[in-house]
């Protein structure tokens, strides 16, 4: 198998990102899921949350860009799509006013958002994400301007900065747990690894607890329940036969972050991947040293690096809701077969006993850092192989989903 796809969300819930390579860290592709949209618009209790598709299909009306080696910061662009003819009403008459959202008419300047803002500048926002809270920060007044203007209601942009967001679910926490270390490939790096063990050993015989292990516990930023989520191409085929002849459904909608194309697997094969190894190239993993992608997504040429081979740690399937039927032209559901994706997913895909009314498409996946915390970087075409097959279907058990 190879990757064919590669996807970035800077601000959760909006158009993704397509990039051609990029890097991988523990808590996901670089700069994805860093910010999320909150509002009370739809909140009972008059509180912030979450503005996710299936709620707020209109989200799907604005795109994203990197910039990045830029003269001002890395920052990504924000535009804002007017729905056409509809003025971007997204609910339909009979829904009600309380629900129907009228967006702005016409399209609103560029939003450029800083992906590295200085945090003493930023007010403390407790947010609550699956029932995984975290400290984020409020972007402030012109950030959340902007959108409340595009949306017609108050708007809030959160930026996750050092928050951390507990993994819950024993899946998750028991497949980590378990993994193997991986068997250094070059005599010098099997002698690092013997030095760096004994000088821990040595620190812990004198009482002294490494930081770094402690820093290796798995944690999130906004992504939901895992830093990746895994697709295969061929399995999107077999979507698309659901429908009628020339009416295929497009991967996006999907929102992963990695896509395979599936080649000498068959369909749905990947509800029982349990582990992918992809050869690819490892960054250093000094910060200071790794330089900004380009706008595409690319290394620098000078960055120093070498091939090897990253693991990717499947813990759990990816069930599906609403979001399937937006349409992200109209920031509405789709009109006619394509407004019925999940219906038709749901006829045999309700495969997972702890979703068991939810359909899975995609698996959720976790990069094994058992023996590198450094970056590492992907690419379109980079080679796939299935390295772990579990026997049975993981359970999903995520508490409240």
């Amino acid at each position: 198998m190879k990757v064919t796809g590669i996807y970035v969300y800077p601000v959760k819930s909006l158009r993704g990102i397509t990039l051609t390579d990029t890097l991988l860290g523990p808590q996901g592709v670089r700069y994805d899921r860093r910010f999320m949209l909150l509002s009370t618009k739809r909140s009972k209790e008059h509180k912030l949350q979450k503005m996710q598709l299936s709620e707020f299909p209109e989200c799907a009306l604005f795109s994203q860009e990197l910039v990045l080696d830029s003269k001002d910061g890395d920052a990504v662009v924000i535009r804002y799509h007017p729905a056409p003819k509809s003025k971007g009403s997204s609910l339909a008459e009979g829904q009600g006013d309380n629900n129907r959202i009228v967006m702005a008419s016409d399209e609103q300047p560029l939003l450029r958002i800083p992906l590295n803002p200085a945090l003493d500048t930023l007010q403390p926002l407790d947010v609550d994400l699956h029932g995984s809270p975290a400290n984020s920060y409020r972007m402030g007044g012109p950030y959340d301007a902007w959108f409340s203007t595009c949306f017609g209601f108050d708007v809030v942009l959160a930026y996750i900065g050092d928050g951390r967001r507990e993994v819950l679910g024993e899946s998750f926490k028991s497949k980590l747990a378990a993994r193997p270390v991986l068997q250094p490939s070059s005599l010098l790096a099997r002698l690092l690894a013997f030095l760096v063990a004994a000088w821990t050993a040595c620190l812990a015989a004198l009482g002294v607890s490494s930081a770094k292990k402690s820093e290796q516990t798995p944690w999130l930023t906004f992504t939901d329940c895992a830093p990746f989520l895994v697709a295969s191409e061929s399995s999107l085929r077999n979507v698309s036969a659901r429908m009628s002849a020339g009416v295929d459904v497009p991967m996006y909608k999907f929102r992963p972050n990695i896509v395979v194309d599936g080649e000498g697997e068959e369909e749905w094969a990947e509800d029982f991947w349990g582990e992918l190894t992809v050869a690819t190239e490892k960054s250093v993993e000094d910060e200071a040293r790794t330089p900004a992608l380009s706008r595409s997504g690319s290394v620098s040429p000078s960055e120093s690096s070498s091939q090897d081979s990253v693991r990717l740690l499947l813990t759990s399937n990816c069930a599906r809701c609403t979001s399937l039927n937006v349409d992200y032209t109209t920031g509405a559901k789709a009109q006619g077969e394509l407004g019925e994706v999940l219906k038709r997913l749901s006829k045999d895909r309700r495969v997972d006993q702890g979703v068991k009314y939810s359909p899975v498409f995609g698996r959720y996946a976790f990069l094994d850092c058992a023996d590198d915390d450094g970056e590492v970087r992907i690419a379109v075409g980079d080679e796939v192989t299935v390295t772990q097959r579990n026997s049975e279907r993981t359970t999903w058990d995520w508490p409240g989903l």
